[in-house]
């Protein structure tokens, strides 16, 4: 069984599948203990579940948890890493981007992964309104993505962050594209999960969208050319990809210790794409020989290794 988990595309889907949230079945105390926020930005309303860890008025630690694209804060490993720390007294916020999550209806304009102004801005009114001793950001996929980002805006933001993880973060978003294009199986998954999002959002603002032709791509590359001409600043894709790559000058300017987590065989961010990290100051590299795409699941009760790595580092930073 073991041969089983040493597939990418095996370790990639057990990232997100619902099975391994069986661990939870009879005890969920940071899903109970959850309470609705929606955090107003200049730019726009996000919605973030908060659990404040047990009698800690003031959270000497708070970890705000990125999602991926088309995923939530209910996403199953953004569930099961917040339900490891949690465990370890530490605050959690879930954050969710602007149409993700059930949120099509809080703001008008669609999401697109260059929109890190309003995600900074909801992470700083997180600190501003729970004053944490210490401040963290985790993030998977795009949300590693953001996460990085996030970091290196903190101090324009005045966001004070004592370390950053991002597992499997997209680095190079032309790159990450080619390689989901390449595969049928991930291109249809991402194609079904954002239209169906799409879908939601033409529900609550039909005015927004011209027609039903985007409803006929068949690559997620056509279907961003159409959405980010008509529905972002950005002339051209290749605009719109520079916007949110992790460029040098992005990975120069991290504020904070940041850890990044990847895999040589995740069949999503190509591997070759992180040698930029390679000797940066405030960038400790990890790149784990298997794993897939945020997966590094290590046994078959669904345990993942960066639950253990994330937690083991708040320990240390006490």
């Amino acid at each position: 069984m073991k041969r089983v988990l040493d597939n990418p595309h095996v370790q990639s889907v057990l990232a997100s599948s619902s099975w391994r949230l069986r661990r939870l079945r009879h005890s969920n105390p940071v899903q109970v203990k959850s309470e609705d926020i929606v955090l107003q930005t200049p730019d726009a309303r996000l919605l973030c579940r908060y659990a404040a860890a047990e009698e800690d008025c003031v959270p000497k630690q708070l970890v705000v948890l990125l999602h991926g694209w088309e995923g939530r804060s209910e996403s199953t490993y953004i569930q099961l890493l917040a339900d490891t720390l949690y465990r370890q007294g530490i605050s959690i916020a879930r954050l969710n981007f602007r149409d993700h999550g059930n949120t099509h209806h809080l703001n008008r304009g669609l999401f697109h992964s260059c929109r890190l102004d309003e995600v900074a801005d909801a992470v700083r009114t997180l600190q501003d309104k729970y004053q944490p001793r210490h401040l963290f950001l985790a993030g998977f996929s795009l949300g590693g993505n953001f996460a990085i980002r996030v970091n290196a805006v903190a101090s324009d933001k005045g966001i004070k962050l004592a370390q950053v993880f991002a597992v499997s973060p997209v680095v190079d978003p032309r790159s990450a594209m080619l390689a989901i294009e390449a595969s049928p199986v991930y291109r249809r998954y991402f194609l079904r999960k954002w239209k169906k999002s799409l879908q939601r959002k033409q529900q609550h603002y039909p005015e927004i969208f011209t027609g039903k032709g985007w409803k006929k791509h068949r690559s997620l590359d056509a279907l961003t050319q159409e959405l980010v001409l008509q529905h972002t600043p950005f002339e051209k894709t290749t605009e719109y990809y520079r916007g949110y790559e992790l460029t040098e000058t992005v990975l120069n300017a991290l504020q904070a210790p940041t850890h990044v987590i990847t895999a040589e065989d995740d069949p999503i961010i190509p591997v070759k794409d992180f040698k930029r990290m390679e000797g940066k100051e405030n960038i400790r590299l990890l790149k784990m020989p298997q794993g897939g795409h945020c997966g590094f699941v290590t046994d078959w009760r669904g345990h993942s290794w960066v639950e253990t790595y994330i937690s083991r580092q708040l320990q240390k930073h006490g």
